[in-house]
């Protein structure tokens, strides 16, 4: 007996989608499903912003003497500006790890975030208290010479480092083009098959 003589209820259903078709939309499926895993995967292993949880700028002073004696460093402050003349001068305030310190040779400081502009005030074991030059913040790890007059202080940068944030976040994007890439090569291969 044929299906046309039975009842509809009781008849086969009627696939009239071909074989193809269904394999195709079902690749189709299975290719977004694994992009979609892929960039879901890219979020979870970003790693999550905390506060106060990386590196953080920083500055290293070396010292050169011009001076008839020999000195030694007793204390000392860097301060910041935001206007190029320095008339806004504020000490670098200590905050966690935010400081600036001194040894008997060298200064350094560290901040969450410096001014455009920036002066050392040093007294040293003379009792003078010598005064630099107005420089400008430089890189995220950033060297200085300090070349020590009788009366006053010369600061130059001599070198400086970039942000390792910056690499990371360069090396992150690069990825995720890369992880782009793949994907929409992979859904179009899946399609063409």
């Amino acid at each position: 007996m044929t299906d046309n003589f039975l009842p509809m209820y009781a008849r086969k259903p009627v696939n009239k989608m071909n074989k193809d078709t269904f394999t195709r939309s079902h690749r189709i499926k299975q290719a977004v499903i694994l992009l979609g895993a892929l960039l879901i995967s890219l979020l979870v292993l970003a790693p999550a912003a905390q506060a106060d949880v990386g590196p953080k700028p920083s500055m290293t002073f070396e010292f050169i003497y011009e001076t008839e004696a020999p000195l030694t460093i007793v204390e000392g402050e860097q301060l910041q500006c935001d206007e190029e003349t320095c008339a806004d001068a504020m000490p670098l305030e200590e905050a966690g790890p935010q400081e600036f310190k001194c040894s008997a040779t060298a200064c350094s400081s560290m901040a969450y975030g410096y001014s455009d502009y920036n002066r050392l005030v040093i007294r040293f074991s003379d009792g003078v208290t010598r005064e630099s030059n107005v420089f400008c913040t430089g890189s995220f790890e950033t060297e200085y010479r300090v070349t020590v007059r009788e009366n006053d202080l010369v600061v130059e940068k001599t070198g400086g480092r970039p942000s390792p944030l910056t690499l990371i976040t360069l090396g992150g994007l690069a990825g995720i083009a890369v992880v782009g890439v793949l994907g929409v090569a992979l859904l179009f291969v899946v399609v063409r098959l």
